[in-house]
């Protein structure tokens, strides 16, 4: 890397204490207090708006701009400042509150005002010694007078109240890493800074950097700014320590910060407000006790989010307790809370809270916790699989540890939502508990993950989570696990369309069920080896499979099982050409589904038979049974299903000789296909709109 580099720091607090004015005979200068102006601010366009937009009100424009440790707050407010000077004639007054950093703790209020009266004029003797009265006399000197006041870097509401003047023209920006909630919200706009987006920080990077050097290696500065979470501090850290090493290549810089993922070495630039451990640390260590273990607690979670019971769980305390300690650190900008109750933590924040958490928390405590989330995760799917899948036969759970909340679900939407909103905390926890061989979470996860899975043709999910189950499934040695696991994954990997893979896992999972004289779950294996070989075209063999599912059914009194292997009996006797009997057999299996109430079943089934009405010329009865399919799926939220559903009645439709009907199912049927990435039957049904 060549050239040299400009660096600036759009991040932290700018200190240098209160600016007190001599007396003299002759006025005052006016005080033009303002640190130095940051030469570059990117991506807070909205931010600047916003405080332009209160300043036309006309009444008093008092604004707290807060957000994280690194988040650049000094650097907007002064920014601000300095574009609007000329709305303050009478001048600029600016303290460092000193609420959070090295040299803690600030300034008293009196103390500022002292500095600020004098800076107006007031001669030392002439200011009170009483806190109350100095704040008076501020506010009537600031009447009929346009100043602005900045006030950096405040720790509470205690400290700013003292230093507001009374009414307009005057106005004020307060920064601080908490809400500052004791300011009231009458005269109070509220601007919370977020991360950078991916434009924003590559300018923050590249205006730091030559911009010959920031152009060699696009790919380098996508890896740095990934690194970075859009936090501009982290930004300003690496930009700083690439400039010192103009000749190494920012690949190299990339490989350092991957080298400590776990930790904060690698964004250390020298000094203390250029080293984030520190930065974040003035913020850690105004904490309660209580609020410190909680925040050293989710640093050691491993997932992205945390909901209230999750949360209650990896803390060991009452939701309203979680709660309430995660709202104490949302309001210190330590975690933020992007929709009611749901709490997540910036990465670069949550490896300074691992690392905490590892100095501070016995091993055991730490293990502990996170088992306890894993246990709420494990039971809430459970529980939400069962209102999905409820005909299914249940797997066992072991207690739940104590300290543990599962998130009550009343329904089967509540279990559909809950499974959206946390699906990306079930797959890391999953993960998270084969690394450390939690084996049992491990399968049991992927066994209530299946029918969700499924539903919306999360298709190579399926396969990874059903694979890592089965893995687990093994380890433990269990031979009813291994059958469930086994099975499972087979089945994935048949939707995924690996079918020599998975008539490999299906059988070994026949064989396990055989040897264990587990009828039940050899009819299951027997249904699904049907499936499979019917895919692959082996249509004699999937009816071998498809009859005898359907005799282990009968023989165990499952009358749902029965349903599904008649349906798929059904199948296969229509592709072999034996569509009388075919469509006998789906009317029973219709029958069996609906008394059984199982909608899903039911509207599988219908399709099927929409299919034999096709095979045996009817294509107005196809269309019939296909609406059918299509109105029952459509309110059994199963995507998968219904993508397929709509292909086959644009297909029948066609068939009819309504062509433009056929457009409107099949352009539905592509929607469902492309959101589910399944780019073969997307572009079949793309070819059928373009012929």
């Amino acid at each position: 890397m060549d050239g040299t580099a400009h660096i600036v720091v759009q991040a932290g607090s700018l200190r240098g204490g209160v600016h007190f004015a001599s007396s003299s005979e002759q006025p005052p200068p006016l005080p033009r207090q303002l640190p130095a102006r940051p030469w570059l601010l990117v991506g807070r366009d909205g931010e600047i708006a916003a405080l332009d937009d209160v300043t036309r009100t006309g009444d008093l424009f008092v604004a707290v701009i807060d957000g994280p440790g690194g988040i650049g707050k000094t650097t907007l407010a002064l920014e601000w400042a300095y574009r609007n000077l000329n709305r303050f004639p009478d001048g600029q007054l600016f303290a460092d509150l000193g609420g959070f950093g090295a040299a803690e703790p600030g300034p008293p209020p009196l103390t500022v005002l002292s500095g600020f009266l004098a800076a107006l004029g007031v001669p030392a003797g002439a200011v009170p010694a009483d806190l109350g009265a100095a704040s008076a006399l501020f506010r009537s000197q600031l009447v009929g007078r346009r100043v602005l006041v900045v006030l950096d870097n405040a720790a509470d509401a205690e400290q700013v109240v003292p230093l507001l003047p009374a009414a307009a023209p005057s106005a004020v920006i307060v920064t601080s890493r908490n809400h500052l909630a004791g300011l009231g919200a009458g005269r109070v706009r509220r601007i919370r800074l977020g991360v950078l987006d991916r434009a924003g920080s590559a300018a923050l990077l590249t205006g730091n950097l030559d911009e010959p050097v920031a152009g060699v290696e696009p790919a380098a500065l996508d890896g740095l700014i990934d690194h970075c979470g859009g936090l501009p501090l982290a930004l300003s850290i690496v930009a700083a320590r690439a400039s010192r090493h103009p000749g190494h290549p920012l690949s190299a810089m990339i490989d350092e910060l991957g080298a400590t993922e776990a930790h904060l070495s690698g964004f250390d630039a020298g000094t203390e407000a250029m080293r984030l451990r520190s930065v974040f640390s003035w913020s850690t260590s105004r904490l309660t006790a209580p609020q410190a273990r909680a925040f050293r607690l989710v640093g050691t979670a491993p997932v992205a989010q945390l909901g209230q019971h999750a949360a209650a769980s990896l803390l060991g305390l009452a939701p309203r307790g979680a709660t309430a300690l995660l709202d104490e650190l949302e309001r210190a900008n330590l975690v933020e809370e992007p929709s009611p109750r749901r709490y997540l933590m910036h990465a670069l924040l949550r490896r300074h809270a691992g690392e905490l958490a590892e100095e501070d928390e016995p091993e055991a405590e730490r293990v502990t916790a996170v088992r306890r989330l894993a246990d709420s995760y494990l039971h809430t799917a459970h529980e939400a699989d069962r209102l999905l899948f409820p005909y299914r036969t249940p797997v066992t759970l072991d207690h739940p540890a104590p300290g543990v909340s599962t998130t009550p679900l009343p329904d089967e939407s509540a279990a559909l939502a809950w499974f959206t909103t946390e699906y990306g905390q079930l797959l890391a926890i999953q993960r998270h508990a084969g690394q450390h061989g939690w084996w049992r979470h491990v399968w049991l996860l992927a066994r209530v993950l299946d029918t969700y899975q499924y539903r919306w043709a999360l298709l190579r999910d399926s396969v990874d989570t059903s694979r890592r189950g089965a893995d687990a499934a093994h380890a433990l040695a269990d031979p009813h696990a291994i059958t469930l696991a086994e099975r499972q994954l087979g089945r994935a990997l048949t939707h995924a369309g690996q079918y020599d893979d998975a008539r490999r896992h299906l059988d070994l999972a026949l064989h396990t069920a055989t040897g264990r004289d587990d009828r039940l779950a050899v009819a299951h294996t027997h249904h699904d080896l049907a499936r499979l070989s019917s895919l692959a075209g082996d249509h004699d063999t999937a009816l071998r499979h498809a009859r005898e599912a359907l005799r282990l059914y009968r023989d165990c009194g499952d009358p749902v099982g029965e349903a599904h292997a008649l349906n798929r009996t059904a199948r296969q006797l229509a592709e072999l050409g034996q569509h009388r009997d075919a469509r006998s057999a789906a009317r029973q299996a219709l029958a069996l589904h609906e008394r059984n109430h199982d909608p899903a079943g039911s509207a599988a089934t219908l399709d099927n038979l929409g299919h034999i009405a096709r095979l045996m010329n009817r294509p107005g009865e196809a269309v019939g049974h296909y609406s059918r399919a299509l109105a029952i799926g459509d309110g059994a939220a199963n995507p998968y299903l219904e993508a397929a559903m709509a292909e086959h009645l644009g297909d029948a439709h066609a068939a009819a000789g309504d062509r433009h009907r056929a457009d409107e199912a099949w352009r539905r049927a592509l929607r469902l296909y492309e959101a589910q990435f399944r780019t073969t039957e997307a572009g079949r049904v793309a070819a059928r709109l373009r012929s």
